[in-house]
């Protein structure tokens, strides 16, 4: 996996073909499109792909989790050279689990790294967006009612105003000593005893994502580090950030002090400690995940 699970994708996201009124009717029109149930994070699953229902196929009693939700343009997805067809697809949240004949409704925590590229990026954009559509009922401004645009995209208030889903950055971060011989791992204390992973931190406003590297693992570890380097990102709708990978190197790394509130325990890990399971790791799905990945696989030495 070249790119962290949830950054793959299959979709076209055709913004000039979304933001017109009439796009998710024409779509309805078209038989090969596609649309994709979203209950919170779970979706449909069947023999490991995500199912894609045509609009007769929903059931007449489906619940939408807001009236005022509409149908929402995904994108289309590309055609496959094993001849697959492509297609719009587009997604609609319901208030509970239906029935899919042969299928599991699955979180995208689960079955995002199993998922291909195709539906990783379906689902991931489904979620994402569900969670922007649910909780913004209401003009960040002024209170007034938002009423939807652009297949499901942006909200107008009533004075005219529009506003967009909401993304966060945030960082997260690979601490190695200076002969890369070992990694940094925190606990933070919202986690089951035993679990550790990268340390991470939102982005100030105001603040450059490498300053943000260096500012967040002094926080939570009181160690100073330097030489931050981008690895990747991922979108992480749990519930609306994204998560920007980074790797940097700690000059003195026996000063770690854990804020004790966040993070109550950090600890270096050699790549023979992790690979014998000395602790519980980030599941797949996580860029995490991904980055330690990457770092056990490498020489000790060969960082950039």
């Amino acid at each position: 996996m070249q790119v962290p699970p949830l950054a793959r994708s299959g979709l076209d996201r055709d913004h000039a073909t979304r933001i017109a009124d009439d796009a998710v009717d024409r779509a309805l029109e078209d038989p090969s499109t596609r649309i994709v149930a979203i209950a919170g994070d779970r979706a449909p699953v069947r023999d490991g792909r995500l199912v894609r229902l045509a609009h007769h196929e929903l059931p007449d009693a489906v619940v939408r989790v807001e009236p005022h939700v509409p149908l929402s343009w995904l994108g289309r997805l590309r055609p496959l050279p094993d001849g697959t067809p492509g297609g719009v697809v587009l997604s609609l949240l319901v208030a509970e689990p239906f029935e899919v004949e042969g299928a599991e409704w699955r979180s995208l925590r689960e079955v995002g790294a199993d998922l291909d590229d195709a539906d990783a990026g379906v689902l991931v954009q489904a979620v994402a967006l569900g969670v922007w559509q649910r909780e913004s009922h209401h003009s960040p401004v002024d209170g007034s009612a938002a009423a939807f645009e652009e297949s499901g995209w942006v909200r107008r208030d009533g004075g005219g105003g529009a506003h967009f889903p909401r993304t966060d950055p945030a960082v997260i971060v690979a601490i190695h000593d200076p002969a890369d011989e070992r990694i940094l791992l925190g606990h933070n204390a919202a986690w089951p005893e035993g679990r550790y992973s990268l340390i991470a931190g939102f982005v100030d406003p105001g603040e450059s994502l490498e300053a943000a590297v260096v500012r967040e693992v002094l926080e939570e570890t009181g160690l100073r580090v330097e030489r931050p380097r981008y690895l990747g990102s991922q979108p992480w709708p749990f519930p609306r950030s994204l998560m920007i990978g980074f790797e940097c190197v700690a000059p003195d790394p026996s000063t770690i002090v854990p804020d004790g509130v966040e993070i109550l325990d950090v600890r270096w890990f050699t790549r023979d400690e992790l690979r014998a399971g000395a602790v519980q790791l980030p599941g797949r799905t996580s860029i995490a995940s991904w980055i330690l990945d990457a770092w056990l696989a490498r020489q000790p030495g060969s960082a950039r």
